[in-house]
């Protein structure tokens, strides 16, 4: 009998070394938008799924889960540190708590157009920043896409100019940066989470809120706000980010490269495919009852000189004038380099983001 539980134990001992080897690596990602097949960030990561999976021989399973099935941005981005969740594309909301030199990317007023953000995102100043907070929480980021251009929505008077702010309680994201440009504005800024907000809305617990145009479609505010200006006082960033061990230690370096490569396409696709959607969804808005006001240039004027001094104020008092300094020179170089090109990059962008697309199997 013993000899019959050794040979078993022998048996075992042989078979658990090749059952591990041929074990996945498990790449959860976290995404706190909606699960909406036509969602832009859905999209995005149904091929960078398919990419990983694909480029690796299926050696990396990527699970994603949507709609903040893994906790808010916060949870989920203290849970990427701790490396209980692998990877997460998440908005600069809840990066504040963690490196205060993310406001670089609150400037009012900061990109004339989406695609001199996007060059921005790929520049000095943004890199320098992935670094900083590489070594600040052991999170690294592998690439930075467009969140988009923030607008103001409320439910109790269309505005056409900062005075119309005046007394309106504006939900903000927990982003002391954006609290500021609120306030110095004429209104009571009120930080909430995202999961909390649409009820906040509908109990009139906040009377307005600002948010990029694809999310107030996607997630429905529509149902809950009655009034837009298409102010785009920020563009906000969406990060790629995952935790550095499961990246240099989990991953051989064959994976780590096609993992940084899909995230690379990742962002390029969810570019195009938010400013698809931002064409559609404000149409769409208007369709589902928003009265929507697009200001002049007087009127954008007004808004800038109110918030962008305030903001860079408060902004440079927290990072330092050399994050500042830097953020605005790397933009002026960003807008400089794309010129007059803005329109043809967005739709080449938005072709090959749907050729991609059509491709999967």
């Amino acid at each position: 009998m013993k000899k019959i539980i050794l040979c078993c134990m022998a048996i075992a001992f042989l078979v658990m070394p090749s059952s591990h080897a041929n074990a996945k690596i498990v790449l959860k990602v976290a995404n706190a938008g909606p699960d909406n097949p036509d969602n832009r960030t859905v999209k995005a990561l149904k091929i960078f799924e398919h990419q990983v999976e694909k480029g690796t021989d299926g050696a990396v399973d990527v699970q994603v889960f949507h709609a903040r099935k893994l906790g808010d941005e916060r949870e989920a981005l203290e849970g990427i540190r701790m490396g209980t969740i692998q990877m997460g594309t998440l908005t600069s909301g809840p990066v504040p708590g963690f490196l205060n030199a993310v406001m670089l990317y609150d400037i009012p007023f900061l990109f004339s157009s989406a695609p001199a953000a996007w060059e921005f995102f790929e520049g000095e100043t943004a890199s320098r920043f992935s670094q900083a907070f590489l070594e600040k929480t052991g999170v690294r980021i592998l690439g930075t896409t467009e969140n988009g251009y923030r607008h103001f929505t409320n439910n109790v008077r269309l505005v056409k100019e900062p005075a119309d702010m005046a007394g309106l309680k504006v939900r903000t994201m927990q982003n002391p940066a954006h609290m500021s440009l609120v306030k110095a504005l004429g209104a009571d800024p009120t930080p909430l989470p995202f999961g909390e907000l649409y009820m906040a809305l509908q109990q009139n617990v906040v009377d307005g809120m600002e948010c990029p145009v694809v999310l107030i479609h996607d997630m429905k505010f529509y149902e809950v706000q009655k009034y837009m200006i298409l102010d785009g006082h920020l563009y906000n960033p969406l990060f790629i980010f995952i935790n550095d061990q499961f990246f240099t230690k989990k991953l051989t370096p064959d994976h780590q490269k096609v993992v940084a490569e899909a995230a690379k396409v990742l962002a390029a696709n969810h570019n195009g495919f938010s400013q698809e959607a931002n064409i559609k969804g404000v149409e769409a808005l208007k369709a589902k009852g928003m009265e929507i006001h697009k200001p002049n240039a007087e009127e954008l004027g007004q808004f800038r000189s109110l918030a962008q001094p305030a903001a860079l104020d408060f902004i440079t008092e927290k990072i330092g004038e050399d994050w500042v300094e830097e953020a605005l020179a790397d933009a002026a170089a960003a807008e400089k380099k794309i010129g007059n090109r803005a329109d043809q990059i967005i739709a080449d962008t938005i072709e090959a983001a749907n050729d991609m697309l059509k491709e999967l199997p």
